[in-house]
């Protein structure tokens, strides 16, 4: 029965039997529902790992310093350097092994709750049980094993570098200011980043790729170069604790500028963290300024209908036509959206009389004209001439849901920047696609009030209209421009929820860096609290180191994210 439908069915369109929807209709969800999930939590996964990493990096860097005696009496032992070199690496995998298997067990945890949690709010996802494969375990510990290892390598050469003689020394020697090298480095990649970035943000081409390097390389100089940093920034900022606590405050202060390299290496997770947060708010911002401010130079009416919560059953082209005959009312043009082919891939266009579409919204025309558009011409933008080679006067082939293909002219083209996201593409006059279709319909529909008439009162006229039509939303201008944004300030509480993961990693790797710090500096401690530091004066002075830290970390990540 099917293959006796298939044969008097249009190109491109199949007839499938029943039993086989159900499987391919899950199919279909899981592969669109997936790859929707799985990318931005693999993003956010590798910002996690990319974090922890730094921490690792510390915890093991702490670790072989306070061991300096013990590896150099291994060496005079007759230990080799590459031993000693074994014996962290050896470490750092055990570590990375234990952990990664906690890690697996409590991301299948975590499944488990979220599909109760699905469960609850009335989603079956995933209709059966949680799937848990090798490929799943072997993944988590071979990433965990891999990330622990590249942390602990750097470390794990120093302790092999370590001189016999150091174990007669009476406490581990650790360089605490950053090397000639470190500081000539840090300075060239952040030229290079700075200048990377620059030079493709005024880029006229693909600058994407430009961006993206100079980005990563501003992150590399960063972390380089915040021991540079860290002394005069501790000092700033440690500066007005000092006056207002006394001799804790300039302790802390102290303690936070002794040591440039931990200070800035302890939170550097956290000035990833937060300039990825950065990174996202900002381009949020941009992206909403952006919108609003191409409503407001591209649209020129005053009100817009949309279908609201029923936007996908679209709106009748009589709503349009109705509206624009009240008095209140200069113009209503609707504006429709449907599918065509053009060299064999689906192509949205957009549909309206382009001569009055033109009178509500700015269609900058760079070639051809409007008025030019009939029964067997077509409007697209520039980018998409450009694109396929086209010129003014050229055919342009379409292919319609009904399986016809028209040779269309191609009358004008405009430049798609400002409009893109109200007719994107193409320009289809309603006469040309009205043949094509089986319902014809509008997305949207541009109304303008008619002269010293107030939106208020052109408003309550509209929504008159359209009650007659399932009363879809009537929005003025700022309305519109909030949904349209709408998608970008959902994106980004998903986006912050998933990052304070790494927030919280960061300050986790703080905090065990700050408890092997104190660990170092228990004879110091000691001697403080015997000269008569109460217990409450040594928490203050710590906890004021941490907050110097992190507001250093925290600065330096806001610029960078920006």
């Amino acid at each position: 029965l099917a293959a006796g439908i298939g044969a008097v069915l249009p190109d491109g369109i199949e007839a499938t039997p029943g039993a086989t929807v159900p499987q391919e209709s899950t199919d279909d969800l899981d592969a669109q529902f997936l790859d929707m999930l799985t990318t931005p939590l693999t993003a956010f996964a590798g910002v996690a790992l990319l974090v922890a990493t730094f921490s690792i990096y510390n915890t093991f860097s702490i670790i072989v310093a306070q061991r300096t005696r013990q590896a150099a009496l291994l060496r005079a032992l007759g230990a080799k350097r590459s031993q000693v070199l074994r014996s962290v690496v050896v470490e750092a995998v055990l570590v990375g092994l234990v952990a990664s298997a906690v890690g697996v067990a409590a991301g299948v945890g975590i499944a488990g709750l979220l599909k109760l949690l699905f469960d609850a709010a009335g989603f079956s996802l995933p209709a059966g049980g949680i799937v848990v494969t090798t490929g799943t375990v072997l993944a988590g510990i071979v990433v965990g094993l891999l990330v622990t290892l590249a942390a602990g390598i750097a470390p794990a050469v120093r302790a092999s570098r370590v001189a016999p003689l150091a174990a007669l020394r009476e406490v581990a020697v650790e360089r605490t200011s950053p090397s000639p090298a470190r500081m000539v480095t840090g300075g060239l990649l952040a030229v290079a980043g700075v200048g990377l970035t620059l030079a493709g943000a005024l880029s006229s081409g693909d600058a994407l790729p430009v961006v993206a390097l100079g980005a990563v390389v501003m992150v590399v100089a960063a972390v380089a170069a915040g021991p540079l940093a860290a002394r005069p920034a501790a000092a700033l900022l440690g500066a007005p604790v000092a006056r207002l606590r006394g001799m804790t405050g300039g302790l802390a202060r102290e303690n936070a500028m002794r040591n440039p390299r931990r200070s800035a290496s302890t939170a550097s997770a956290l000035m990833v963290g937060i300039a990825v947060v950065t990174v996202f708010t900002v381009f949020a911002a941009s992206l909403r300024a952006s919108t609003e401010d191409a409503i407001d130079r591209s649209f020129a009416g005053d009100l817009v209908v949309t279908a609201g919560a029923f936007g996908d059953a679209g709106l009748s082209p009589q709503l349009a036509t109705e509206a624009a005959a009240r008095p209140e009312v200069a113009d209503a043009v609707g504006v429709g959206a449907g599918f065509a082919e053009v060299d064999g891939s689906p192509k949205q266009v957009s549909i309206a009389d382009p001569v009055a579409l033109d009178d509500v919204l700015d269609i900058e025309v760079t070639g051809g004209d409007l008025a030019d558009l009939g029964e067997d011409s077509v409007a697209v933008s520039t980018t998409t001439a450009e694109s396929h080679d086209w010129a003014v006067g050229d055919a342009v082939p379409l292919t319609f849901a009904d399986g016809r293909t028209d040779d269309l002219t191609l009358a004008a083209t405009y430049d798609g920047g400002e409009v893109a996201s109200t007719i994107g593409g193409y320009l289809v006059p309603r006469t040309v696609w009205a043949p094509h279709a089986v319902q014809d319909v509008d997305s949207v529909v541009l109304v303008t009030a008619a002269d010293g008439v107030a939106v208020s009162e052109a408003r309550r006229a509209v929504e008159d209209v359209a009650a007659a039509y399932g009363s879809p939303d009537v929005d003025d201008r700022e309305q519109f421009a909030d949904t349209m944004t709408s998608g970008v300030d959902m994106l980004l509480t998903v986006v912050y929820a998933l990052l304070a993961l790494a927030i919280v990693i960061a300050l986790m790797g703080i905090a065990n860096t700050l408890s092997l710090s104190i660990h170092e500096r228990t004879r110091e401690l000691g001697l403080l609290r015997a000269v008569g530091e109460t217990r409450a004066q040594v928490r203050a002075m710590v906890r004021w180191e941490s907050v110097g830290i992190a507001t250093f970390r925290t600065a330096g990540g806001t610029g960078l994210g920006v």
